[in-house]
């Protein structure tokens, strides 16, 4: 049985974060969880009012899908003035803020409606550079928008790096009043090449110009004999008639040269173009079974972080005294344990550890995941995969994770410097355990942080690394 074809569809793709989200978790679950709500309802009010259709949701972020881009920004806006509105009437400390970013792009549409591709990441990039409170966009929205949204400027942020996107994406800050009247409008004009003649056609156009040149000469020969045939009144009119034969033999045999050269280059050429054609013809079908390839691997990939995301949602935890952990801690660390769980990290059966710290200076957060019998192998780390869950471990323990760089490597472990929601540098990590079989006996990961205005050293990260191991 065939598998049903991949859905594509060109979209605006709006994505929605709360700023600091984790932090005021930690602070209060409830009461945030109750002002989330409110302001979600409202939020989903604005993008269906706009035309709009809520495709993913997680926790406090939002994907949405506009058919018109002009739609998302309409609606990206609105959101971020009813946001305004609501937080005049809550406390500081129950305020919330949030980042928007707007793309258009071609899509995955999955059965359950859910959106994958490169559109959707770009939509999450731009909203996690944003400003809290504003809206980013892509050069592509600004192209449709512009005209349609004369109240609003937009203005270009430059073109930053974005992680995993290998083309370059232009962001635009939305902005209204008199900024709108100061900023620029960007030129996005694009005036088409000029065709240029394929060599093929100036070949024959070439071809047709000697050959009207060489008929004209030969023309010009057969006119001059006989003229010098009718002047030449001493020759015998054997004589002239001879003459005239040769001259005509010389004039065929010349065009029937001429005639089987220009067959043998029309040959040559249509070789030529034949072989051009069936060159492009196979790298097109490479160029496609790699993007199938490509984009089979990414969806694998989407749905083993999804199901790996709901897993630890439900993973129960519970208390363990350090002495049993398998990681080996030190002293004032707290430990946990989970319960066994099969596939998602791997082969086999699985369990994870973690072991945690919290001072005035320092914090520390380690996660164990350990394959959990002999015949259970951990996959082998991946530098594209390491740096989402390393995002996702530092969500999760509520970290509230900001201002990521790259991933480096140190030693055959990863790693990444952030900062935390409370100002405190810090570096996420990932150390891989034994080989086993094709892959792993267990991995650690986690992250470390020091005091708010100091200063993380390669030292300090190598050091911490280095210590960490399983009993």
């Amino acid at each position: 049985m065939s598998s049903s074809p991949v859905k594509r569809r060109l979209a605006g793709i709006m994505s929605i974060d709360v700023v600091s989200y984790s932090a005021m978790m930690g602070a209060d679950e409830e009461g945030t969880l109750r002002v989330l709500g409110g302001h979600r309802a409202a939020i989903d009010a604005s993008i269906r009012r706009h035309g709009g259709r809520i495709a993913n949701t997680a926790g406090d972020s939002v994907l949405a899908e506009f058919t018109s881009p002009v739609e998302a920004v309409r609606a990206a806006l609105d959101i971020q003035a009813g946001v305004d509105t609501r937080n005049e009437s809550l406390p500081e400390s129950r305020r919330m803020r949030f980042r928007v970013g707007v793309h258009l792009d071609d899509v995955i549409v999955q059965e359950n409606g859910d959106l994958l591709g490169e559109g959707v990441n770009i939509a999450a990039r731009l909203q996690a550079a944003g400003d809290p409170g504003g809206v980013l966009v892509s050069g592509e929205v600004v192209g449709q928008a512009r005209a349609k949204l004369p109240e609003y400027g937009f203005e270009r942020l430059g073109q930053p790096v974005m992680k995993n996107i290998v083309r370059t994406v232009e962001a635009f800050r939305v902005v209204s009043g008199a900024r709108a009247k100061q900023v620029a409008r960007a030129d996005f004009s694009s005036a088409p090449g000029v065709r240029q003649a394929a060599p093929e056609r100036r070949a024959k156009r070439g071809l047709a110009i000697a050959a009207a040149v060489a008929i004209g000469l030969l023309g010009g020969a057969a006119v001059a004999w006989g003229i010098f045939a009718i002047m030449d009144g001493s020759r015998s009119t054997a004589k002239a008639e001879e003459e005239a034969r040769k001259a005509a033999a010389a004039e065929a045999a010349r065009k029937k040269a001429f005639e089987e050269e220009a067959a043998r280059r029309k040959a040559t050429e249509e070789e030529v173009a034949r072989r051009k054609a069936a060159e492009a013809e196979a790298a097109r079908q490479q160029a496609a079974a790699a993007e199938a390839a490509r984009l089979r691997r990414e969806q694998e990939e989407a749905e083993r972080r999804k199901a790996r995301a709901a897993m630890t949602k439900h993973l129960i935890w519970s208390q363990v005294e350090c002495a049993r952990s398998r990681i080996a801690t030190t002293a004032g660390m707290t430990c946990d344990t989970s319960a066994e769980y099969a596939g998602v990290d791997g082969t086999g059966k699985f369990q994870r550890w973690a072991a945690s710290v919290r001072s005035a200076t320092t914090v520390t957060y380690v996660m164990l995941t350990d394959a959990a019998a002999a015949t259970s192998v951990h996959l082998p780390l991946k530098r594209d995969e390491e740096s989402e869950l390393l995002r996702e471990i530092s969500n999760f323990t509520r970290n509230n994770a900001q201002e990521w760089s790259s991933l480096a490597e140190q030693a055959g472990s990863f790693y990444a410097t952030f900062k935390s929601g409370d100002g405190r540098p810090c570096f996420a990590f990932a150390k891989p355990g034994p080989p086993r079989g094709d892959g792993l006996a267990w991995v650690i990961r986690g992250y470390h942080c020091i005091a708010a205005r100091q200063a993380l050293s390669g030292d300090q990260i190598a050091g911490v690394i280095g210590t960490l191991k399983a009993r």
